[in-house]
């Protein structure tokens, strides 16, 4: 279907269009080429999420841990292409922790909607806490990423422990409703 052919082409059509505008630009381009496998583990991991929000953001919580560990334990551009790589990852993971946090709440959609735009602030307290930790004192730069491993860890409990909550609810995404999810 057209649905399944976009889910490969797009992502490598905004890539293509990022690496002809730095092209254009007379950009060297050639270090990005690692990051179309990158776009394909992203691709992997939509495919093998089959449309779940719960599903989705424990695989993508999972590369995300793995790109921070990656980025902590290695040198070099690697580290730089492993740390780059945790926004990609992240891309997908606000649509599943909103359908995941409204899924069930009747009446209450607004309101929880509300709440939960609300503390997206929070995260910048995320940022505060890893500046805090990067100090030479504590746990240097490269070390301070465990906050966002700690992050990352958090949302894949959360993947699980939703999808348990939403179950007893009776709310079943791997179970097709009428007219889809």
């Amino acid at each position: 279907s057209l649905q399944s052919i976009l889910r490969f082409v797009m992502p490598y059509l905004a890539f293509g269009v990022f690496l002809l505008i730095n092209k254009l630009a007379s950009h060297d381009i050639t270090p990005f080429y690692l990051y179309a496998g990158v776009i394909l583990a992203l691709i992997i991991g939509d495919l093998l999420s089959k449309g779940n929000p719960a599903r989705q953001l424990l695989l993508f919580s999972l590369l995300g841990i793995t790109a921070l560990l990656i980025g902590m334990l290695s040198e070099g551009m690697v580290s730089v292409y492993a740390f780059i790589s945790v926004g990609l990852f992240c891309s997908t993971l606000w649509p599943c922790i909103f359908t995941l946090a409204i899924a069930g709440l009747g009446k209450h959609t607004n309101e929880g909607a509300s709440f939960l735009i609300m503390m997206i602030m929070g995260g910048g307290v995320v940022s505060l806490v890893q500046g805090y930790l990067a100090s030479d004192a504590y746990l240097g730069i490269q070390m301070s990423y465990l906050v966002g491993v700690a992050c990352f860890a958090y949302l894949a409990f959360y993947a699980l422990r939703a999808k348990a909550i939403l179950k007893r609810k009776g709310i079943d995404y791997d179970v097709p409703a009428a007219g889809g999810h």
